[in-house]
């Protein structure tokens, strides 16, 4: 062992030895020169007493003075002998004096550098930054992966943890209190500290405890990539690469989906009824379990469920709810929260689709509808962005259209901050976020978004505004204006239209008649190229599309369609002569304060979604209404076939069509009930509605 190996006690150890060493040293020297000094002395005597021929020199001394002599000599040589021990005693206690002063000193110096030592390693400790304390974790966090995969590679043996740490040889002092050697070799080090000092970080992730699922053979099965960690319902071609779980759905299901790939463990599905379920395909419980709730809609903003909130309905009342936590967000306060009403699609409603990611519109209408009230909410922080204070809300491009209590137009985007405020004196409507019809005064402008004016239309007398739509490459817009001539009530229709591909506008007046409004909306199971044609074209009047013969549609599943240039349609529309008129034989007596409620119930038992039977009351309520009495008859597909046949290229699996008819009366007629059956949906479903006034 090198004195640098030596320890400072084992150093202050061979000190104290030394010492001892050097006093049984001078104790044999004394002994030594005593000794030596009686030689001397007896050999002193014997040289005096004996004869020497240089006698005679002193022969003349006496007796008296050789014995003086003799004295005077031992005393001196006593004395210097006691002068020399009593020198020898001083150097000897000099000499262990110094000694204990060095071993002090050299004490005070080992503590010193030890404690610099100390204070060297906890400084730099303390100095190691954040980004340097994380990359040691890791990198002890690497060495012990590698020593575990390096010793199950040569013995097919898993270390424990502390078997594992007995053989690292790291830099740093690292422990962690938390650790965790899984099956795969992988580890998780957490609540780690270097040197004793605490860390932020740890190493690895931690995994959950898996239990072998039991998959039963007739189980719906997922299947989950063990290094990717998503989820599919297909059945991979390697399933050693992936975790299969099993679970059953009592009753018969459709659109059986997953909610997301990755982030959520929920398979979402349809009964029959198009009523949403969610199960979680992990622990093979329905969502919220124990939660008596009457309806779910999941909520879809890009083509992308929302893998955290859903909607729930409880005792009629719509609430948000996170399906991580279990917690509600937002209270069951909502009559309907289902924007699907105003996104321009439709088809039964299966999801909400968000205005944008975690903005949903709401409505209140405590079951009058004549009295609803429309807003904005931001489900995730449960703040209503615009209150419930609107009587109409449509989508329009990127923006919303709406109608408040004063009959006024308002512009909105999707956030609640209103566009165009108080610039015009009336917002009629708003077409494709691009084209928004004002009043100005005394004149009829047609501005975009921004407010830049597009076509002028001076002054116009327009009566009451059905609605607005894309037209020809620009907007149409159409009011109804009541007259009376002769005693009887004519109502004319006034369209407002402009072309974009020239920059003009125009005004077409004309009386309301044939087949108004007709529009064709498009289902199919997933996206298909679809052709629509007539058995009778030339019934055809006006078209948008135009209708060259044939439409041809790119139709995906939420309803949208797209014309081979990508131009945009929520459907398809025409008028359509009036070829055909019914007798009403049979048919319903309606006055006009019944109006509301009618349609609802009776659209509601032919089938049409909420989407659908909403459009067709914002058309058709303001022409029953304006009668104080009616006859009302509603012609269905079968009848509707026989006068002008729809041909549609894949042909679908349910197709509905209905004309409502209406009659103005003078007094109340008593008229056979129709009978109206309920419309069920299959598969690709086309829907169909219009209309004709008597």
């Amino acid at each position: 062992m090198t004195d640098n190996e030596k320890s400072p006690i084992e150093k202050i150890d061979e000190q104290i030895e030394s010492i001892r060493n050097i006093e049984l040293e001078e104790e044999t020297e004394e002994k030594e020169e005593e000794k030596e000094n009686e030689t001397k002395k007896i050999d002193s005597i014997d040289d005096i007493e004996s004869p020497k021929d240089d006698l005679t020199i002193n022969k003349t001394d006496t007796k008296e003075q050789k014995d003086d002599t003799k004295i005077i000599e031992k005393q001196e040589t006593d004395s210097n002998k006691e002068g020399k021990k009593i020198e020898k005693k001083n150097n000897k206690k000099k000499i262990i004096i110094l000694v204990i002063i060095l071993l002090i000193i050299l004490i005070i110096i080992l503590c010193t550098i030890t404690n610099n030592k100390t204070t060297k390693t906890k400084n730099k400790t303390k100095e190691l930054t954040k980004e340097r304390q994380e990359k040691i974790i890791n990198g002890y966090g690497d060495a012990l992966k590698g020593i575990i995969a390096v010793y199950y590679d040569k013995q097919n043996v898993l270390l424990e943890f502390e078997d594992a740490v007995k053989l690292i040889d790291y830099k740093y002092k690292v422990e962690c209190k938390e650790h965790e050697i899984y099956d795969d070799g992988n580890i998780y080090l957490n609540k780690c500290q270097i040197d004793n000092k605490k860390t932020s970080y740890s190493y690895g992730k931690k995994q959950e405890k898996k239990e072998t699922p039991i998959i039963k053979e007739d189980d719906i099965k997922v299947y989950v990539s063990k290094e990717t960690g998503k989820a599919t319902l297909k059945e991979p071609s390697k399933k050693d690469d992936y975790e299969t779980y099993g679970f059953n759905i009592e009753g018969a299901y459709q659109n059986l989906t997953l909610l997301s790939e990755k982030d959520s463990p929920f398979v979402l599905y349809y009964d029959n009824e198009y009523l949403a379920h969610m199960i979680n395909f992990k622990t093979k419980e329905k969502i919220l379990d124990g939660l008596n709730y009457q309806a779910i809609l999941p909520i879809q903003y890009d083509d992308k469920y929302d893998s955290t909130f859903i909607a729930i309905q409880v005792n009629d009342k719509w609430g948000i709810y996170n399906i991580k936590t279990n917690e509600r967000v937002v209270s069951h306060k909502y009559d309907n929260i289902s924007p699907r009403l105003y996104m321009g699609t439709s088809g039964p409603v299966t999801s909400i689709n968000a205005l944008e990611d975690g903005v949903i519109a709401v409505e209140n209408h405590n079951y009058d509808y004549s009295k609803a009230n429309y807003g904005i909410l931001n489900y995730k922080e449960n703040k209503e962005l615009l209150p419930l204070e609107y009587k109409t809300m449509l989508q329009s491009g990127k923006y919303l259209w709406t109608i408040d209590e004063f009959g006024d137009g308002h512009i909105f985007d999707h956030y609640g901050q209103e566009l165009l405020k108080d610039k015009y004196d009336k917002i009629y409507w708003a077409v494709d976020g691009k084209y928004i019809l004002v009043q100005d005064n005394t004149e009829l402008k047609l501005i975009s978004i921004k407010g830049k004016e597009l076509y002028n239309y001076k002054e116009v007398d327009l009566g009451k505004i059905n609605y607005g739509l894309s037209y020809n490459d620009g907007a149409l817009f159409q009011f109804t204006k009541s007259e009376i001539r002769e005693g009887n009530t004519e109502i004319e229709c006034i369209e407002v239209i402009y072309n974009s591909s020239n920059n003009k506008g125009e005004i077409k007046s004309s009386p309301c008649g044939g087949i108004a409004k007709p529009i064709l909306y498009l289902y199919p199971q997933k996206t298909t190229n679809v052709k629509v044609t007539f058995s009778h074209p030339e019934y055809l009047e006006t078209t948008y599309p135009k209708f060259l013969g044939e439409w041809n549609v790119k139709a995906y599943k939420n309803g949208d369609l797209y014309d081979k240039d990508g131009k945009y349609y929520y459907g398809l529309y025409w008028d359509e002569k009036q070829v055909h008129q019914t007798d009403f034989k049979e048919g319903f007596y309606v006055e006009k304060d019944e109006a509301i409620e009618f349609l609802e119930e009776k659209l509601d038992i032919i089938g049409l979604n909420k989407k659908e039977k909403n459009e067709f009351i914002m058309y058709w309520l303001p022409i029953i209404e304006k009668n104080e009495k009616n006859l009302i008859y509603f012609e269905l597909t079968e009848e509707r076939e026989k006068v002008n046949k729809i041909n549609i290229t894949p042909k679908p699996d349910s197709l509905l069509r209905v004309v409502i008819h209406v009659k103005k009366v003078k007094e109340k007629v008593n008229i056979k009930e129709e009978k109206l059956t309920r419309f069920k949906r299959k598969g690709f479903t086309a829907v169909e509605w219009g209309g004709t006034i008597y």
